[in-house]
């Protein structure tokens, strides 16, 4: 048969499984049980035939595209839906003895069958099969291949990796159990494991019941499996018994030695015969504890030292006899109760500090994390509970009765641990207690959460676990992920209820059927569950009086059907139950974090370094690119930087899958919750696969192939101002593994290679003409090094129906720690390879271009346009194409299509995705600056937390706004003083203030700033400074670029400014200190402003103006005259401004005045002071005046030393005696200040004066001035 007709052939087929697919979810219960069986008969042999054709196919066809693994997905759903209904229709099985049974009515479902799972130990294989072959092999009601579907999903790791890549044929299955057998089936290999494990046992220290029952236990069993393999154990009893006898202490084994007979040959039976005797003697008396007086412990303990020491080394852990890890490590001892650690480390007698078992004193001085103790914080002890218990008092007619339900739950044995849980809709959590999780054997995951209950108390539970759930009453189950904690409630009901009382209907199922006798709470289900469960069956119980009259409606209790039974719970009548009324109420506080937003506030308030040093892994990272980066065929392809060879990654990074998966689902229900929002979404994903951007790979090949995966989970990003993409997709490369460690985690932070905002902005505002431009699409235009793509992978389906497949991203994409590094780096590299050709461009790649907008200006219009031109050829060689362009000429965008041009506001305010409040954007249309009002602000949300958030996205890179910043810092510091908590309203004063704030930026005017500093080559062009500070609020500084035209004609522009807040209550931070902080702020703002401008302008002067003339003294003397706190400063200061002059300005006249005390933001648009400067420097023929400046010894943090003068008049001897007679008593001045020499007593007052008293010749000094010229030039 030809090609064509086997995939017509296989098409028939491939439509008959998928007509059944869409019958099974429609119709499936209306049809009869033999149908169903004719169905499921149908389908098996529509799939073997779909086989058949797809291997002839593959024969001819090597390319063949066919999805076979969907097609394979959905026969195995039909398949396990039919046999379901299937069982659950048929009527039970009689017993084989009475009725012989046929293996086409055979109840066996496919779900129910569980057998523990098989991982690769050799002393698991032969239990393991032999279940399997009794319950799966030997079921004639299985074909072979149902079989082998079992045999898979019951091994894990190595095993499965072993039979994997077997075809899914009926053929495979004795395959798959050849291959096991001849790996697991060794067995000298298991005899041997048997033997370590009894070698490995833990050596006895104290002869309790317990510890030797446990004991006993262990060797019973090791013993009984070597048996199994080999017979010729019965003749290991000597060995046997010298290697027990060497696990006992030393009393217990001198007891059997003087017991048994010595002339026999040892018995291990009569040994453990003999231990048993001893734990059931020790168990009845209570020796184990007590059999020893203090004295002859303490006589005996050199021996039972010298003992343990010969004796093998036991396990580190005394808790879960773990070597891996000591007890302080261990997750079990970590989710027990705090009382429970507490007396674990009481009975054992270990160590409050270290918990580790000595008799000396603990050579450790931890202190509790808590309450500073002198002992570990495991054994810290909390009185109050999670949510601490509201007992309300009074006259109270009804009691209330609270919901609850008997669960089930399966623990990592197999076994089944029931337990009784509470049902709360008032609670955002489900949250489970550490006894409960211990019980299931579980392994919790950290994650720090505040649970808020009643009055805002709050606990941080540290743990969370998923636990899936199981009905008693029915086969509902459900997985929810519980946090764990010690206690969630006391015992409920609180007394005993008299269920006499009630008039209960008969015939109820009840899901807890002990709901009226107190009992212990061992989960808490919130919401989440509450409803799920919730059947529309509802009923009301009226209980009856005394009087035997119905008892008020108030006093009803409400009766709901479930998932789990019928629960009860609403208002008993008086005296059914008497005892406190217990309020439980748990809420969720999502703790924002609001590191991102403040942290990028903060940067934008910094003064951007000048120059940073690389550090090692900025130059490895630029090693990686240099030695790697390639541009062929006009694209650029770059490896991902990591921290380790790639050969190392997959051992180290994990899996990662789970998790991916879970998240994804996640996504998924919120996308269907929301039409719009997913067609849009998919749209997104469906654009990235058709620009060739990823491509669907096979998931299962990574396994196969043995190579580094990670699967990257994504979420969507809505921008509605956009006018390109409202709606992309962000990925996730921080997610951790389970081995917690994540993609970033193990790549490079390259460094920041193009200009910072501020420099750009700056730049900008210098030319007459304009163009801006976005790069579209720019990371996604480089590709990744296909060695690294298996790190970049995504999973997606289009429908919840279809399942669900991997897209594997080949492009550089956002969300990895690397990616802004890769694709700013490959512009910086197309502009050095090209720069000869394209030298405009290459220049605005370096100096004009933030990220993916390019801001460029000039003043002469063709350079502008040619500029245009070279930029849009320049970036075509990497594939790189613009859009967005905008000019506030038309000439400039003749030739640009209409859809690519863009004339709405730009924001710059990269990657952050929450609406502004108060931020900076650029009108190119009207050449301008605008900072709009942010609107209302929200009184009913006013916390710490808000107000935190709100100022943390006030956006201004330049400084136009600083004035206004300042008083949102000053109310930001003031809610750290008061100590607010973050969810707490702020003290009524900063309230107050806060309202006051938010009210004037509501009403505030838009404020609109020219973006063009007007100049020519002609013109002078100076830089004006001015520094100011406030002693209640902060200090500051302010720039202004002053122009002087040939005519006379001046201008002053507001460039930049800088502000910081004034340090909290720190000793010796004095006025002029802050002065000076001041002065150093704009040394270094103006330095950074200088070397920016630089680049296009000709500065000809600068000026500093301080109104401080103690701070303008400072600056002239000499460094060794000044105490070490001015001396760093000033010496900074001269660095950063050695061929600049420093002057004076009154205060009235400092515009930085208002960046120290702050602005209400409408005033600020009014205030010409601040936007052109003083008034004296529009004079074009003003003269900088000449400062005259204070020398004087009362200038504060300056040293005084000891002069000597030659005043003749003033003593009897010549200056050289004096000189003499000081060296001879002490050859150090800072000595001789503290001595008194017998030839005259040196005074020495509190300033430090010192001199003889008897030699008025020693006086006082005033500091020596820096010899300068009157004005104060800083040469």
């Amino acid at each position: 048969m030809d090609l064509k007709k086997l995939k017509s052939a296989r098409g028939f087929v491939k439509g008959t499984i998928t007509r059944l697919y869409s019958f099974i979810r429609n119709e499936l219960s209306q049809l009869p049980l033999e149908t169903l069986k004719l169905k499921l008969d149908k389908v098996n042999s529509a799939f073997l035939e779909y086989e058949s054709l797809s291997k002839e196919i593959l024969c001819i066809d090597h390319e063949d595209s066919e999805d076979f693994a969907s097609v394979e997905d959905q026969f195995y759903t039909i398949a396990t839906i039919l046999n379901k209904e299937i069982n659950s229709r048929s009527p039970p099985q009689i017993p084989a003895a009475t009725v012989p049974s046929t293996p086409a009515t055979s109840a066996i479902k496919l779900p129910p069958i569980d057998i523990q799972t098989f991982t690769g130990k050799f002393i698991d294989y032969v239990p393991f099969i032999n279940i399997f072959m009794s319950l799966i092999d030997n079921n004639n009601s299985l074909d072979n291949i149902q079989k082998l579907y079992y045999l898979r999903s019951f091994v894990r790791e190595e095993p499965f990796d072993l039979i994997k890549n077997l075809p899914l044929v009926g053929e495979s299955y004795q395959e798959a159990l050849k291959l096991l057998k001849n790996r697991y089936e060794n067995k000298n290999r298991i005899v041997n494991e048997h033997i370590c494990n009894l070698l490995d046992l833990r050596t006895v220290g104290k002869s309790t019941a317990s510890n030797l029952r446990e004991f006993v236990s262990a060797i019973r069993q090791q013993v009984a499996a070597i048996k199994n393999h080999n017979p010729n154990i019965i003749y290991w009893d000597h060995i046997l018994t010298c290697i027990i006898l060497r696990k006992l202490d030393g009393y217990t084994s001198r007891a059997y030695q003087l017991e048994r007979d010595l002339d026999a040959e040892p018995s291990l039976e009569d040994l453990l015969c003999y231990l048993d005797k001893r734990a059931l003697a020790l168990e009845g008396t209570d020796q184990g504890l007590h059999h020893q007086q203090p004295q002859a412990r303490w006589s005996n303990y050199g021996k039972v030292a010298a003992h343990a020491a010969a004796a093998d080394k036991p396990p580190t852990c005394l808790n879960c006899k773990s070597t891996n890890h000591k007890l302080f490590n261990c997750k079990q001892f970590q989710l027990m109760a705090s009382k429970e650690r507490i007396d674990f480390v009481k009975q054992n007698k270990l160590c409050n500090v270290c918990l580790g078992a000595h008799f000396s004193k603990c050579r450790f001085h931890f202190r509790c994390a808590e309450c500073k103790g002198p002992h570990n914080t495991l054994v810290h002890y909390n009185e109050p509970a999670l949510a601490p218990p509201v007992t309300l008092t009074g006259n109270n007619n009804s009691n209330v009765l609270l919901p609850t339900a008997r669960v089930k739950a399966i623990a990592k044995d197999g076994t089944e641990v029931h337990f009784k849980a509470l049902l709360d809709s008032g609670s955002q959590v489900s949250i489970v207690t550490s006894k409960l999780v211990q019980l299931l054997g579980l392994t919790p995951k950290q994650s720090a959460t505040n649970i808020i209950g009643i009055s805002n108390a709050k606990n941080h539970l540290k743990y969370c676990v998923p636990l899936e759930i199981h009905s008693l009453k029915s086969a509902f189950k459900t997985t929810v992920t519980c946090h764990v904690t010690d206690q969630i409630t006391s015992q409920l009901p609180q007394s005993k209820i008299n269920l006499d009382e009630l008039q209960l209907p008969s015939n109820i199922e009840w899901a807890d059927e002990q709901f009226n006798v107190p009992s212990d709470i061992h989960m808490l289900m919130g919401a989440n569950i509450m409803f799920q469960v919730l059947l529309p069956e509802k009923s009301s119980v009226t209980p009856a009086n005394n009087s035997g009259k119905q008892s008020p409606a108030q006093n009803d209790l409400h009766i709901f059907n479930t998932h789990f039974g019928h629960i009860i719970g609403g208002s008993l009548p008086t005296g059914s139950i008497k005892g406190q009324i217990l309020c439980n109420k748990v809420v969720l506080k999502c703790e924002m974090d609001l590191n991102e937003t403040l942290g990028q506030f903060w940067t934008n308030e910094k003064v951007p370094e000048i120059f940073s040093e690389k550090s090692p892994e900025h130059e490895l990272c630029e090693q990686i690119f240099q030695n790697s980066v390639e541009l062929k065929d006009k694209q650029f392809q770059v490896p991902l930087p990591l921290k380790l060879p790639l050969s190392e990654v997959k051992e180290t990074l994990g899996d990662s899958f789970n998790l991916a998966l879970k998240r994804f689902h996640n996504l998924e229900k919120k996308l269907m919750a929301n039409p719009e929002l997913f067609m849009q979404y998919k749209q997104f994903i469906h654009e990235f696969l058709s620009l060739g951007h990823g491509h669907y790979v096979d998931i299962e090949m990574y396994d196969i192939n043995k190579q580094a995966a990670y699967y990257m989970p994504h979420h969507a990003i809505i921008k509605p101002e956009s006018k390109t993409t409202k709606v992309r997709s962000v990925f996730d490369a921080s997610m951790k593994t389970n081995k917690k460690v994540s993609l970033n985690d193990l790549q490079l932070n390259g460094p920041v290679v193009q200009r910072d905002l501020f420099d750009i902005m700056l730049l900008f505002r210098l030319g007459r003409y304009t163009i801006t431009s976005d790069i579209k699409r720019m990371f996604r235009n480089i590709l990744v090094d296909p060695a690294f793509t298996s790190l970049q992978n995504i999973l997606w389906r289009d429908d919840p129906s279809q399942p669900i497949k991997c897209i594997r991203l080949d492009r550089v994409t956002y969300g990895l720690k690397s990616s802004s590094y890769l694709a700013t780096r490959c512009l910086i590299e197309l502009a050095n390879r090209y720069e000869n050709e394209y030298p405009l461009a290459a220049f605005i790649l370096r100096n004009n271009t933030y990220v993916d907008d390019v801001l460029y200006s000039h003043n002469d219009l063709a350079t502008v346009r040619e500029a245009k031109q070279q930029l849009c050829s320049l970036l075509s060689l990497g594939s790189f194409n613009t859009h967005k362009w905008s000019s506030n000429n038309e000439l400039v965008l003749s030739d640009i299509p209409l859809e690519d041009q863009h004339f709405d506001s730009i924001d710059l305010q990269k990657d952050n995705y929450n609406m502004k409040t108060l931020g900076l954007q650029i009108n190119t249309k009207e050449d301008n600056f605008i900072i709009t009002s942010p609107g209302t602000f929200d009184t009913n949300l006013l916390t710490k937390r808000s107000i935190l958030s709100y100022i943390g996205r006030c956006y201004d890179p330049i400084g136009f706004i600083n004035p206004i910043i300042v008083v949102a810092k000053s109310i930001m510091q003031k809610l750290w003083i008061n100590n607010t908590d973050w969810n707490s309203c702020p003290p009524t004063d900063v309230e107050r203030e806060w309202i006051q704030f938010t009210e004037d930026l509501r009403v505030m005017e838009p404020i609109q700033i020219n973006r063009n500093v007007r100049f020519s080559d002609e013109d002078t062009v100076e830089l004006i400074g001015f520094a100011d500070a406030s002693s209640s609020t902060a200090h500051g500084c302010c720039i202004y670029l002053r122009v002087t035209t040939p005519t006379g004609n001046t201008t002053l522009h507001l460039l930049c400014s800088k502000s910081r807040i004034n340090p909290i209550q720190k000793k010796g931070m004095t006025v002029p200190r802050l002065e000076l902080n001041a002065a150093l702020l704009l040394s270094k703002l103006m330095s950074k402003t200088y070397d920016t401008l630089k680049l296009k302008v000709n500065v000809s002067k600068v000026y500093l103006f301080s109104d401080s003339q103690i701070v303008l003294a400072w600056l002239k003397m000499e460094l060794t005259n000044l105490q070490a706190y001015v001396a760093n400063r000033v010496n900074v200061i001269r660095q950063h401004t050695v061929s600049w002059q420093w002057l004076y300005i009154s205060t009235d006249n400092n515009p930085a005045d208002l960046v120290s005390r702050g602005v209400r933001p409408h005033e600020l648009s009014s205030c010409e002071q601040w936007w052109h400067g003083p008034r004296f420097l529009n004079d074009s023929e003003y003269n900088f005046p000449i400062t005259e400046t204070n020398t004087s010894s009362d200038l504060p943090e300056v040293k005084h030393c000891l002069v000597l003068s030659s005043d003749h008049g003033s003593h009897t001897g010549p200056l050289e005696y004096v000189l003499e007679r000081l060296v001879s008593n002490c050859s150090d001045l800072r000595k001789m200040c503290k001595r008194s020499p017998t030839d005259g007593a040196t005074v020495a007052d509190q300033d430090g004066d010192c001199r003889p008293a008897d030699r008025p010749h020693l006086t006082r000094s005033r500091p020596v001035a820096h010899p300068v010229a009157r004005q104060t030039d800083m040469k």
